[in-house]
């Protein structure tokens, strides 16, 4: 925000309704409308109800209550429905501040309206705190949501759900028989992905049933295949992947940039492979790709460099810390973004001040070993 202040005092950035209503300024935001209330359109975008709509979410998005409340009338002008459906819930104001305490971070299909990201919010908040009731509730009423052009929608849902492992919140969206069933071929999704890396392979029946899984070595290693994992593996033990491209994240940049991990390589696969097997307690199998080359240090995480142990610290997973630990893998390293081991990560982030000690007990008897085998001078 203090980027856009100081680029909007410079006057570099064009005098657009939802530029002014991130910034908070007022008088700038009337100043988008006529005498009549029409709004002044910018040639590139010109639907005024889209415009609206946008700047009316960066107004809550910013918390400038005062500007939110002035463009959700011109909202509501523009499209009656709203104020009905706001009404049957509560009111404007109540609106307003559930948006604003609420926003609607991330990216959504687009565009989105005031009341579909206040639905949004809804249905992942009912995630988040489990309540599969509100949840459900939400989706009768908005039955709408459950139709082909809402498909991107109901991506988000199934997506917010795999990595908070919500599994009956996704069953509970397919009974209802959403369009994304019959999509064929099915919306791009990061859900197969996302069950993976957190440890929640148990919902991949659920995901199957509209994303066939992959037939490569980090798929078989997370599902816990461990027969589909030997068969990447030549007689002799060496990987044999055939076309390196057919193996995540070979064809996933994004990722692979996250990482840092640079251009499509053999052992981002191995990495991958063992990690997914370790989120999701497969242990033989993930000391079985330690033995044919994955690297126990390897810094993959979810998001950012930083390493298995890390994510077993938050998400306090004792059993993969004491897999991780007994298999020698360095406790100190650090992460990318924070330069903090995972001790830290247990202690700042996952506020668990008992996996902090068990890690930093660990390292100590660890040092002690060390002392005692060492070949005196």
């Amino acid at each position: 925000m203090g980027i856009l202040q100081l680029l909007w005092r410079k006057g570099v950035i064009p005098h657009r309704l939802r530029i002014v209503a991130a910034l908070g300024e007022l008088e700038a935001v009337r100043a988008c409308f006529d005498e009549s209330g029409t709004l002044r359109v910018a040639p590139d975008h010109p639907d005024p109800r889209t415009e609206a709509n946008e700047a009316f979410l960066y107004a809550c998005r910013f918390r400038h209550k005062p500007i939110a409340a002035f463009l959700l009338d011109r909202c509501i002008a523009l499209n009656g429905e709203l104020d009905r459906r706001i009404a049957a819930w509560q009111n404007r104001s109540a609106f307003i501040d559930y948006l604003i305490e609420n926003p609607l971070w991330g990216t959504y299909p687009a565009p989105i309206a005031p009341w579909r990201a206040f639905i949004m919010r809804q249905l992942c908040g009912a995630i988040g705190h489990d309540d599969l009731a509100t949840f459900s509730r939400w989706l009768e009423s908005e039955s709408d949501l459950l139709d082909d052009a809402n498909v991107g929608v109901q991506v988000q849902l199934i997506e917010h759900a795999c990595w908070t492992n919500r599994g009956p919140f996704i069953a509970r969206l397919l009974a209802r028989d959403p369009a994304i069933l019959r999509r064929h071929p099915p919306p791009p999704s990061a859900a197969l992905l996302d069950a993976l890396a957190y440890g929640n392979a148990h919902l991949i029946p659920l995901l199957t049933r509209i994303w066939p899984l992959p037939d490569d070595l980090p798929h078989a290693a997370g599902v816990g295949d461990f027969a589909a994992v030997k068969r990447w593996f030549d007689p002799a033990g060496r990987v044999a992947l055939g076309d390196l491209n057919n193996h995540y994240p070979a064809y996933d940049s994004h990722i692979r940039n996250a990482l840092h991990w640079g251009a499509p390589t053999v052992q981002q696969v191995l990495d991958t492979a063992f990690a997914w097997a370790c989120m999701n307690h497969h242990f033989e199998i993930a000391a079985f790709l330690l033995d044919h080359g994955a690297d126990i240090d390897t810094d993959w995480c979810t998001h950012e460099p930083a390493s298995v142990l890390h994510q077993a610290a938050v998400e306090a997973d004792y059993e993969l810390a004491r897999f991780l630990i007994d298999h020698g893998i360095d406790m100190t390293i650090r992460d990318h973004r924070w330069n903090s081991t995972a001790e830290d990560w247990a202690d700042a982030v996952g506020k668990d001040k008992g996996m902090a000690e068990f890690l930093a007990t660990a390292e100590r008897e660890r040092e002690e070993k060390r002392r005692a085998y060492k070949t005196p001078e």
